[in-house]
């Protein structure tokens, strides 16, 4: 009889252990799926504030020292500065636009490049002086962006006479020469490629045959496909934003083309190259990730960008000549945490 109370007693033992040990599992399984669903929230969450409210405002200064190969005694340490794609009037607040424009005149160039797309949409906005108001002694150059293109022809009128008024001269497949130091440099600038506005022909045609571009200026780097072998030593262009919302490491976004066509909208021009720094045709090609945005008030991974460019002789010695590390060095690089995020 005790013996059988005793088994008994200690089969209820048993059980309850092991319902205790199974609520314990079950517990410890809530706690973790709890933990778990909590750090998701908190990263998504994270990922949204960075990229609507920290990564479009967090602008980047590049410093760029670029090596042109031949490049004459006088133009060694010129300053080019560099802005694209403002998209004025959209989502990016026009502080960032004047501060971006105030730190490249803070760096005293000699040359300022506009690419592009000044207004969003093309549609006027109150902007003060953002596209007037440049220092005498500095020569401006612009090109239109498909932005640009998208206004109604009285307020492309305006943008033209608005960046003419303020020192600025706007390249249309045009190409011009400038007194640089005591010798005469050649800039060239086309009308927007995405456009299908783009006359390189006619742009060129206005150098001497045997002449090099110390400049040239290109909404979109899809001008480089069809660029004259050795007739640019420098190209800057913007346009892709460095894919502003970039989900592959050269910031080119998937399926554009395809999407294109599923909508029944018109082929463009892509450009096969995005973002960064590259050697194409005998040239040195600079992508700025451009200071607005354009469609989505977002960005990942691509901050929006002044850059600012010291000509050097290029040394004789180095890297392939088709290697663009042979040419460009960046001056005070970020750290490599800093740069996952640009």
């Amino acid at each position: 009889m005790v013996e059988r109370r005793f088994n008994c007693c200690k089969g209820i033992l048993t059980t309850l252990g092991r319902d205790s040990d199974e609520e314990m599992m079950l517990r410890k399984h809530l706690v973790r799926s709890l933990i778990a669903l909590v750090g998701s929230a908190a990263l998504a969450v994270s990922v949204v504030v960075y990229m609507t409210r920290i990564a479009p405002r967090w602008l980047e200064v590049v410093r760029l020292r670029v090596a042109i190969p031949t490049l004459l005694d006088e133009w060694a340490g010129v300053r080019i500065a560099h802005l694209s794609d403002f998209h004025a009037g959209g989502a990016i607040p026009l502080e960032l636009l004047q501060r971006a424009k105030s730190i490249a005149l803070a760096e005293s160039p000699d040359i300022i490049a506009l690419t592009g797309d000044f207004y969003d949409e093309g549609r006027r906005a109150e902007v003060g002086d953002l596209f007037t108001a440049w220092p005498g002694g500095v020569a401006v150059f612009a090109v239109l962006g498909n932005h640009d293109h998208r206004a109604s022809e009285e307020d492309r009128s305006r943008l033209l006479n608005e960046l003419s008024a303020g020192g600025v001269e706007v390249l249309s497949n045009r190409a011009v020469s400038i007194d640089l130091y005591g010798r005469p440099a050649w800039i060239v600038g086309v009308d927007d490629p995405y456009s299908w506005k783009m006359e390189e022909a006619q742009a060129f045609g206005a150098m001497p045959v045997s002449a090099e571009a110390l400049l040239y200026l290109a909404h979109s780097p899809a001008a480089v496909n069809t660029l004259p072998v050795g007739r640019v030593r420098l190209m800057v262009s913007g346009h892709t934003h460095g894919g502003q919302i970039r989900l592959t490491p050269d910031g080119r976004v998937p399926f554009v083309a395809l999407a294109r066509r599923l909508r029944g909208n018109p082929e463009r021009p892509d450009p096969d190259i995005h973002r960064g720094v590259h050697w194409k045709r005998g040239s040195v090609l600079v992508i700025s990730n451009g200071l607005g945005v354009s469609k989505l008030p977002w960005r990942f991974r691509t901050r929006p960008q002044v850059i600012l460019i010291e000509l050097a002789q290029a040394a004789a010695d180095g890297p392939a000549c088709d290697d663009v590390q042979r040419y460009v060095q960046r001056l005070q690089p970020e750290k490599p945490w800093v740069r996952w995020f640009s």
